[in-house]
């Protein structure tokens, strides 16, 4: 369903605004919270009720239920992003004066109206990249024995819990060469420094990269890609990025089907509690002494070996300041999160693994919106608070 409710045998559609269905949203979220903490009410401990846990199990069940309802109907296709797109394809072969054909697929897929409220001027970024810099002009493309007309692919697929719209062009590749020489003059790579492609594609996404020698109105500027790599942070979503020489590049962004509801890992470290999307953990471990290496206490870089590979380990304390010098406990000690992120798997020690829940997001306002590395914070049926940590936001800070 969409921003729409079916009413009759014979389709008949009631319009209804998206802000009552967000309402609707956050009350259904109350709902969750309230029925959590009546739940676990201390009141109720030690009493003698019969049958309550089945009860309880029913409630949950439902209230689960309520919320996927709530979820389904703020859904839209994103047919409605990729027919603008279409029609701007059409401008860009006038401007470019290139031959392209545009190739739509999955078109159907549900995404949230949020995310597809913001997902048309990025989008059109990076289409504007495939058709500028990415397709060969018609007499190239004959010369290296391709077809006088580019094709750019809109693609949309429901893979879990994520949606991945990606952009894939027929074109000629990104630019190592021109990349690496730009990165390097901004002090990104070293001189000698070959970084693998994983590594280098990333710096696309920097603020004022380029490597247009010259500007023009449809790409040069160097603020495409960062504003795409802008709106998939505050979308909670990732980017991923491949590119073959004389073959194309794909552009897949991975975005949450929701926004205000996130299953998570809950995590416990000292007083504090972290919440871990699921599906960015890939397993959780406790590792024998022999599979870690390095000396917390003394400031040294700290690595989980784990099935023949060093993962890095990013200690939590350190990463938010918060190490009082008192002495870290081993990691042999602790469980660890292996999590996947854009610049590989790292690891995450806490003291527990509380549980699995579907919890109820809210963002991070005022002063706390500039907690490094985090979605926004949930809040859990037991009436406490845990910060929801961005994994690629930890990879990227650093934290051994």
């Amino acid at each position: 369903m969409s921003a729409a409710a079916e009413i009759g045998p014979d389709g008949g559609l009631l319009r209804v605004s998206s802000d009552k269905i967000s309402r609707l949203m956050d009350l259904v979220g109350e709902l969750s919270l309230s029925v959590s903490a009546t739940v676990h009410s201390p009141d109720l401990a030690g009493l003698e009720l019969s049958a309550f846990d089945a009860a309880v199990h029913r409630l949950t069940m439902i209230v689960r239920e309520v919320q996927d309802a709530a979820t389904e109907l703020r859904l839209v296709p994103v047919d409605d992003v990729f027919k603008r797109l279409r029609r701007m394809v059409r401008e860009l072969e006038r401007q470019t004066g290139k031959k392209i054909e545009i190739v739509l697929e999955g078109e159907d897929t549900a995404i949230d109206k949020l995310v597809a409220d913001q997902l048309y001027d990025p989008l059109l970024h990076v289409v504007r990249n495939s058709a500028d810099h990415g397709l060969e002009p018609p007499d190239e493309r004959r010369a290296a024995g391709k077809p006088e007309v580019g094709r750019i692919t809109l693609s949309a697929a429901q893979i879990g819990s994520e949606v991945r719209i990606t952009v894939s062009d027929d074109g000629r590749g990104l630019s190592r060469a021109k990349i690496l020489k730009r990165a390097r003059e901004r002090g990104l790579f070293g001189p000698d420094e070959e970084p693998e492609p994983s590594v280098l594609w990333k710096v696309i996404f920097q603020p004022g990269f380029s490597t247009a020698e010259t500007v023009t109105n449809l790409s040069g500027r160097g603020v495409g890609m960062d504003v795409l790599n802008t709106t998939m942070t505050a979308l909670r979503g990732r980017i991923g990025v491949e590119s073959e020489a004389g073959k194309g590049s794909d552009v897949a962004l991975h975005i949450p089907v929701s926004l205000a509801f996130l299953d998570c890992i809950i995590l416990r470290l000292g007083a504090r509690l972290y919440a871990l999307p699921i599906d960015a953990v890939s397993e959780i471990v406790q590792p024998a002494p022999a599979d870690v290496m390095g000396m917390g206490a003394t400031g040294g870089t700290e690595m989980l070996r784990l099935r023949g590979r060093w993962i890095p380990v990013c200690r939590l304390e350190r990463f938010y300041d918060e190490d009082t010098g008192a002495g870290l406990t081993p990691l042999d000690r602790m469980v660890l999160a292996v999590v996947v992120t854009a610049q590989g798997p790292i690891a995450v020690p806490v003291d527990e693994v509380i549980d699995r829940q579907q919890v109820v997001m809210k963002p991070l306002v005022g002063r706390l919106a500039r907690v490094r590395a985090s979605w926004g914070c949930a809040l859990l049926g037991t009436g406490e608070v845990a910060l929801v940590l961005d994994c690629n936001g930890l990879s990227a800070g650093g934290g051994a």
